[in-house]
């Protein structure tokens, strides 16, 4: 029974060691695109593609966008430089997890649903743990850029 708790542990550490190394450069390459100053909306609408987000919508000058991405929902509503909202919400195992970024600024959180996960709050320390410091982009997330 203890060697099943153990085994349980580490995946779960694995797991969320996988996670923040996504969510830490997506995060920080979609807060960068959505701040771009001077950019096409046709420059910006393939720049998302080249993250996978797709299913890109156009209405009155307005980009949105509704992805699932590796047990997260992305929503992006882009008008503009200052005049944007990025939210990516945690699934499955990370249900409570939440990064809410405007041109104002970010908020995440690990208790964004009414029963969060425990994982989404190891999630939120661990993501803020290593947003705040530079970071290289992680094989994790080099690999979901070359899938097809």
């Amino acid at each position: 029974m203890i060697l099943y708790v153990m085994a349980h542990e580490c995946l779960e550490n694995d797991e969320l060691q996988n996670a923040t190394e996504f969510l830490v450069p997506f995060t920080n390459i979609l807060v960068n695109l959505l701040s771009e100053k001077n950019i096409t909306t046709w420059e910006f609408k393939k720049k998302l593609n080249n993250i996978k987000i797709n299913d890109l919508s156009e209405k009155d000058g307005q980009v949105e966008s509704l992805s699932i991405i590796n047990n997260f929902r992305v929503y992006v509503l882009y008008g503009g430089t200052r005049n944007f909202m990025l939210k990516i919400e945690g699934m499955s195992q990370y249900l409570g997890f939440c990064i809410l970024v405007t041109n104002k600024g970010m908020l995440v959180n690990g208790d964004a649903a009414i029963d969060p996960l425990p994982l989404a709050a190891d999630l939120k320390n661990s993501f803020l743990d290593n947003y705040k410091s530079p970071y290289l982009l992680t094989d994790t997330f080099l690999k979901f850029i070359e899938e097809k």
